[in-house]
């Protein structure tokens, strides 16, 4: 006979009971942990802008519609590196007081839009798993990258190179990570992990190239 946890037998409202019941029928339910994990070049510096993900990882169905945005300030494009998830939407704005012209040749998300200042996008579709190289055909200094992941947890790494996967599935699992400064064509290296409460893994990335970016205290003008 199955013995009830006290708390049902003493007769709480049903619902309670029915939030208990999953617990109790279906033990091998999987249990979900958060994974640390820092990129390092191969002398063991921190590697920021990095997008780390578990890969093949499902979950539910990106929105149509979200607030992920893509800023142009100071003819900077902000965040330099996004990630989302593949079905989400991403809005572009203008917030200088110059004229941008986004556009990317990238497979995975053609771009070409104009924005004037002040200006935002409607929300666009990346549907397609892959890079998005982003640029400016008025501002050829200006660069950044939209990650379109065909995962359910990932993220990007901070000026120390460290990224938390939030609420991912207990156990074995493989870890793939993308740079900016991966040389082309360079595959995305990956990595078995397995993931617990309290695991951490650390990625060396070889022969990244030098950041590209300007150097922001330097003046453009």
């Amino acid at each position: 006979m199955t013995k009830w946890p006290l708390a049902v037998r003493r007769g709480l409202p049903a619902l309670s009971a029915v939030l208990l019941l999953p617990a109790l029928l279906l033990p091998g339910l999987a249990a979900a942990a958060d994974l640390q994990v820092r990129v390092v070049d191969e002398g063991g510096a921190p590697v920021p802008d990095a997008v780390v993900l578990l890969e093949g990882v499902k979950g539910p169905a990106a929105p149509k519609a979200g607030a992920t945005m893509v800023d142009q300030r100071d003819e900077v494009f902000t965040p330099y590196v996004q990630v989302i998830r593949a079905g989400a939407t991403v809005t572009f704005r203008n917030s200088d007081e110059t004229r941008h012209h986004v556009f990317s040749f990238s497979p995975a998300r053609p771009l070409d839009t104009q924005l004037n200042p002040g200006q935002s996008s409607d929300a666009l579709p990346f549907d397609k798993a892959g890079v998005v190289a982003l640029g400016c055909n008025i501002h050829d200094s200006m660069v950044a990258y939209v990650y379109v992941a065909d995962s359910a947890h990932f993220a990007v790494t901070d000026a120390e190179g460290r990224a938390t996967l939030a609420g991912a599935p207990d156990g074995p699992q493989t870890l793939r990570v993308w740079s900016p400064r991966l040389r082309p064509g360079a595959p995305e290296p990956t990595q078995p992990v397995t993931v617990a409460a309290g695991a951490a893994a650390e990625v060396a990335l070889k022969n990244l190239l030098p950041d590209s970016r300007p150097d922001p205290t330097q003046s453009r003008y």
